[in-house]
This record gives C-alpha cells, sequence and structure tokens, in this order.
C-alpha cells in the first residue's frame, strides 16, 4: 500500500489517462483528434496543477471540509447543489443518446394520447413496449407537458435523481463506516463519466441506481433496527425500481446473499417477508396491466432474447438433437438463425464492456484505486467488507451472464466509490490529491463525451 502513500499514485493516474486517449485514437474509437489532444494537454496540465499545489491550498480544502461536516444538513446541500449544477450544465451540452430518441416520442405519444397507445404503437416507438416498465415513461411525460416538447426537460428528471443517488451514496459510506468515507465517495461519484453522462440524459439507469442504493440502504437498517413500516417502505421502494428497469430484481439477488451470509439478516425474515409481499404486490399490478394490454409476453420475449444464459441454455438442450456433431459444429458456424446471432452478440458485448466501456465508464484513471480498494476490502474480511463484496461481485457476475451493457453496471457504482474512498482515507497522505485529480481528469473525459460517437469498436458487435 506504499503506492498510495506517493507520487506515484498520481502518476499512474495520469498516464493510464493518456493511454486510454492514445487508445481512442489508435484503434479509431474516435478520429476527433484535436479534441483528444486538447483533453490529454489538459491531463498533464491538471497532473502538474495537482502535483505541485502548495500544502497551504491542502489544508484550506480541509477546512472547507470541516466547515461542511459542522452541520450534516450542511454536507448535504453542498451535494445535492453540486449535483445539480453538474447536471443540468452537462445537460444543456450533451449530445443526444438513441435510447432517449424513442424515449422522447413515447413521452410524447404519452402525453397526448395516453398510456395504452404507447405501448401498442410498436411502428411508432417499439423501444418502450418492448422492454421497459412505465413509471418513468409517465414521468418524462409530465415534464413534457409542463414547459414543452423539450428533451432537455426531460433530462431534469434524471438530474434531480443524481442529487438523490450522491445522498444515498453519503449516507451508505457513513451506514457502513463513517461520514468522512462517505462523503468522499459521492464526491469520487462525480468523477466517474458515465454517472455525470447518464444523470444528463433521459433515461432510466440514474433513476434505478438510486433506487437500488435506496433499497440497500434500507435494507441495512433494517437489519439493526426492525420495523415492519421500514420493511413496508422498503418494498415500496423495490416496486418503485422494478417499474422503473426490470434489472431492479438483481436487490433479490443481492438481499439473498445477506440472508444466507449474516445472521442479521436471518433473525428478520418476516420483515423480509413484508418487504418481499409489498414490492411484488406492486410488480403484480403492472404484470396485469400488461398482460391486459396485450404486451406481457412480448416484453418477457424481448428480454429473454437479450439474456447470454438463457442461449446457452438453449444450446444445451439442442446437444440432444440427431445432427453428428462435426457437421453440427460446421452449420453453426454458417448459422444466420437470429437467436445464434443474438448470442453471439452478446459475448461480443461482454468483452466490449469489460475491456473499453467499463474501464471508459469509471475513468482508467481510477484502474489502481479500484484495484487497491477491492484488495483492501479482501484483505480486511470483517463483516462489513464482506457487504461491500458481495453487492459488487453479486451483480457484476449476474450481468455478465445475462447482459453485460455498461450502463446496467451503474447500480454498482456507489460501493466502487466507497471502495475507493475506504482505501484512500486509510492511507491519505495524498487522498486529497488523488480525489481532485480524478475531477479534473473526469471533466476533461466528459469534455470528450459531450460530443461523443464510437466510429469503431475493439469487438464488433455483430458478426
Amino acid at each position: 500500500m506504499q503506492f498510495l502513500m506517493n507520487r506515484a499514485l498520481i502518476l499512474t493516474m495520469t498516464a493510464l489517462q493518456l493511454f486510454w486517449l492514445v487508445m481512442i485514437a489508435v484503434t479509431g474509437a474516435s478520429t476527433k483528434y484535436t479534441t483528444i489532444l486538447i483533453v490529454g494537454i489538459f491531463s498533464v496540465t491538471a497532473t502538474l496543477l495537482v502535483l505541485f499545489l502548495p500544502t497551504s491550498a491542502i489544508l484550506r480544502m480541509n477546512y472547507l471540509k470541516d466547515w461542511l461536516f459542522r452541520s450534516e444538513k450542511r454536507t448535504l446541500l453542498f451535494l445535492c447543489v453540486a449535483a445539480l449544477l453538474i447536471g443540468i450544465l452537462y445537460a444543456s451540452i450533451q449530445t443526444q443518446w438513441t435510447d432517449e430518441q424513442s424515449g422522447l416520442k413515447a413521452a410524447n405519444i404519452i402525453a397526448t394520447e395516453g398510456l395504452v397507445s404507447a405501448y401498442t404503437a410498436f411502428g411508432r416507438v417499439g423501444w418502450l413496449g418492448q422492454q421497459h416498465p412505465p413509471l418513468f415513461p409517465i414521468l418524462f411525460s409530465l415534464m413534457l407537458r409542463l414547459p414543452g416538447p423539450d428533451l432537455f426537460y426531460m433530462r431534469l428528471v434524471s438530474v434531480f435523481f443524481l442529487a438523490g443517488t450522491l445522498m444515498v451514496t453519503y449516507f451508505l459510506g457513513r451506514e457502513l463506516y463513517n461520514r468522512e468515507i462517505g462523503f468522499a465517495a459521492a464526491i469520487l461519484l462525480l468523477s466517474f463519466p458515465l454517472v455525470i453522462r447518464l444523470s444528463a440524459a433521459a433515461m432510466m439507469d440514474v433513476p434505478l441506481a438510486f433506487f437500488f442504493s435506496l433499497a440497500l440502504l434500507l435494507l441495512l437498517r433494517l437489519s439493526r433496527v426492525p420495523s415492519y413500516w421500514l420493511a413496508s417502505g422498503i418494498g415500496v421502494v423495490i416496486g418503485l425500481g422494478l417499474l422503473t428497469k426490470y434489472i431492479m430484481v438483481l436487490v433479490f439477488l443481492i438481499l439473498f446473499l445477506y440472508f444466507v451470509f449474516f445472521k442479521s439478516f436471518r433473525k428478520i425474515t418476516s420483515y423480509l417477508v413484508v418487504v418481499a409481499v409489498v414490492s411484488m404486490s406492486m410488480f403484480a399490478i403492472w404484470l396485469l396491466y400488461a398482460n391486459h394490454m396485450g404486451i406481457l409476453s412480448r416484453q418477457f420475449d424481448k428480454i429473454l432474447n437479450f439474456v447470454g444464459s438463457y442461449h446457452v441454455i438453449r444450446d444445451l438442450g439442442k446437444s440432444t438433437q440427431e445432427t453428428p456433431p462435426n457437421q453440427q459444429a460446421g452449420n453453426e458456424a454458417q448459422s444466420t438463425d437470429p437467436r445464434d446471432l443474438m448470442q453471439n452478440g452478446i459475448f461480443r458485448l461482454g468483452l466490449e464492456s469489460f475491456f473499453t466501456r467499463l474501464p471508459s465508464s469509471f475513468g482508467v484513471y481510477h484502474a489502481p484505486l479500484i484495484l487497491f480498494g477491492l484488495l483492501y476490502l479482501l484483505k480486511r474480511r470483517n463483516s462489513i467488507d464482506l457487504m461491500l463484496l458481495l453487492w459488487l461481485g453479486g451483480i457484476s457476475i449476474a450481468l455478465f451472464l445475462t447482459l453485460p451493457d455498461h450502463r446496467y453496471f451503474l447500480p454498482i457504482f456507489p460501493a466502487i466509490a466507497i471502495a475507493i474512498a475506504r482505501v484512500l482515507l486509510r492511507f491519505s497522505d495524498h487522498a486529497e490529491r488523488a480525489i481532485l485529480l480524478s475531477l479534473l481528469l473526469g471533466m476533461s473525459n466528459l469534455y470528450l463525451f459531450a460530443n461523443w460517437f464510437r466510429e469503431s469498436h475493439l469487438f464488433l458487435l455483430a458478426p
């Protein structure tokens, strides 16, 4: 851990950032070479600034932190204002995501023709009816009714949920460790480029991360202070998450792991039953309504088609066919079956996410901090650290076995931020400088991503 206590950490973070920029240019992921050069120059300048920043400036930063810590309301207000300012600014300049186009169409149809029309108008907007529950399309439509059909106002919904996610991250860090780690984790979350990009987009990923993290926070409190009212509230939070995105179901995987590994969760079985009943009751209402509209089976088919493990199980079932193995292998190599192509695409998506999208999402400059953060959790081996590891490992493995799109990993970003804050503040000689550099490098990457279009992939998503 001596690496974290000298300038080698700062220099390594910058070296990784520059390597990432070079690889973008070399692989042709972007040909905006002038922009890449500007980001590189800024990164080097930021590094020099951080390295040679006077100790007196670091002391003033600590005085500011101490002033914020005198009142928890002041701390939370600071996080909210920072989230709103950053989110609104980036929402006003970021280029449009593909999913936002479909979301805007769906919100317009809901606002003018109603929910049923949006779910059955497959020719106009198949994105909604094929794979998403209704909560946020409805919220987006309400935003359009107030100021008018402008994508910016839809994006404000995600911006407000960024503020909520920062506060929940702070409370999670405080609940697991202490206020200082919670605050550092919330600040570090702002240095993850994907967090800001999705917070400034009219999509459901940041709201999902909010509901997911809030559910885990409240579950931790339930394990310490059991209450049926709290259990009911957790059920509502999970239900809202399920009505946001179906992937919220993975919170039950984390709850199961906590139940298996921690006695405190096994002692509150009756309360967890209440959580499950309330959340599934809310979800069941939507499922019944979706079935009434005739879209439920279509949605489930679409979701299963996106699940990589489903295709693997399907292929295992094919092994009993009479086709000779050699001939079958030859047929598969030349297969044009859409299901085979989908399985191949999911595998390539996993490789693309692991080697390019996720590193860019976290910021490659965070790689040493993430590595040492996870190693420190493994070394400590206490119950609190195990909670973080189960959260990270459970979600990551589940997603790589199903649909490894980098956006779906957003619910683990608060846990990553807490792990980094934990190790940084334990070996704190360069903690302030490392956090400051993370924010500056994150800001430079957001400049690159503001008008981002990936021109090539390291792993083609289609054969």
